[in-house]
């Protein structure tokens, strides 16, 4: 059965031209990362020193990411008094990537949409890892979603987290990370003092995508040796 149209591609039918959605990407680009760099700066600081991760948290990844959440909506509502063009969202399904009229459409751990066109979606994965090398699930998102176009399939940016639970393990992390995807990860320009680097990924049936990669330490060297 063929798919039909959605309520958003009647209300911005012009939400797939490439360049629109690509240039809108590009230039917002270091807000969305800033924003979600602070949130989880503060969410650090507010709340993490109150947890051990060494023992068995439930949930532990959804928890993660809906108080990150809350963190860069705070820091919106600071920063933009509410108007902005674009809002973060919690959640968010992907309906460019359905092909069926049945079928799930896949959703984004955090996304940042644009107000004008809400069809464009920056999406966030997010990951934990209890050891920087423990690669497998945080790489089937990698492959699965974004470099298949089924995650960003318009924009040709997004952001994937590692919640690390290993005090100083950013460095290991990003070298097995290279090694898995076999190319050199970059900094990127305004986060050279972060642990923040990206890949860059030809697709058949998307943009080409520049991937961020957040290494997000949850736990500080004094938690590790407790």
């Amino acid at each position: 059965m063929t798919r039909r149209s959605t309520f958003s591609e009647l209300v911005w039918p012009d939400g797939d031209d490439g360049d629109l959605a690509i240039n809108w990407a590009a230039e917002n680009s270091s807000r969305i990362l800033n924003w979600t760099w602070q949130g989880f700066e503060n969410l650090f600081r507010k709340h993490v020193p109150k947890v051990d991760f060494s023992k068995p948290l439930e949930q532990l990844e959804r928890d993660l990411v809906r108080h990150h959440f809350v963190e860069i909506q705070l820091i919106f509502a600071q920063e933009t008094d509410g108007f902005a063009s674009i809002v973060p969202q919690h959640e968010w399904p992907e309906l460019e990537s359905t092909h069926s009229p049945k079928a799930k459409p896949p959703s984004y751990d955090l996304a940042f949409i644009a107000t004008a066109n809400q069809r464009w979606a920056w999406p966030i994965e997010a990951k934990v890892l209890k050891t920087p090398g423990a690669l497998a699930e945080y790489l089937k998102d990698v492959n699965e979603k974004f470099v298949a176009g089924v995650a960003s399939p318009l924009v040709g940016e997004g952001v994937m987290i590692a919640y690390l639970l290993e005090s100083d393990s950013a460095p290991t992390f990003f070298q097995n990370l290279e090694s898995k995807l076999g190319q050199t990860l970059t900094a990127v320009s305004g986060f050279e003092g972060k642990a923040h680097r990206a890949s860059q990924h030809p697709r058949e049936t998307a943009p080409s995508l520049r991937l961020h990669h957040l290494a997000l330490v949850c736990v500080s060297e004094d938690q590790n040796n407790q």
